[in-house]
């Protein structure tokens, strides 16, 4: 009597070591699956953003001449995979005789910098200095600069461009 105790405790032992085996490899399988899961939809995100630039865009970018505002909103997008640094200095341009011509007057600026992440963006409250600038019907655009994360190695600016016309 004893001794059919003893096997049927050695069967239960059995029974519960491997019913914990089988659990645990069900987990880590399961595991398994949701971080290759989670990795490719990280992998899909980054290329996404891989390859893409950095733009700059005004909205609206038409403008009747004597409705000109003083001020636009110019967004600047960072769609690369690099942490970028920008600031609040512009420039605005006029396309004349097949060439962009600076026309907005030398102005100064606060030395603020805004770093922008991958997919993040940042709005500018931009002047178009119409007291200032003569403005005619054509192509204009608002020039920013931005640096890289290896700006310390490269020493490149690198420009982007929101253009606009005026009727």
């Amino acid at each position: 009597m004893i001794r059919i105790k003893i096997v049927d405790m050695q069967n239960l032992f059995k029974t519960l070591v491997i019913l914990i085996i089988s659990i645990t490899t069900l987990q880590s399988c399961n595991q398994t699956k949701n971080d290759n899961t989670e990795k490719s939809y990280q992998n899909e995100q980054a290329e996404k953003v891989l390859n893409k630039t950095v733009s700059l865009s005004v909205k609206p970018d038409n403008f009747k001449l004597f409705e000109l505002p003083e001020l636009v909103k110019v967004t600047m997008t960072n769609n690369t995979n690099d942490t970028i640094t920008t600031g609040l200095y512009y420039r605005i341009e006029f396309y004349e005789n097949n060439e962009w011509k600076v026309i907005s007057p030398e102005q100064f600026f606060e030395d603020l910098g805004w770093t922008l992440k991958p997919s993040d963006f940042h709005i500018f409250e931009t002047k178009l200095l119409t007291e200032q600038i003569d403005y005619k019907p054509g192509k204009y655009r608002i020039v920013k600069y931005y640096l890289k994360s290896d700006y310390q190695n490269t020493k490149e600016e690198l420009n982007i461009y929101a253009e606009f016309n005026i009727e």
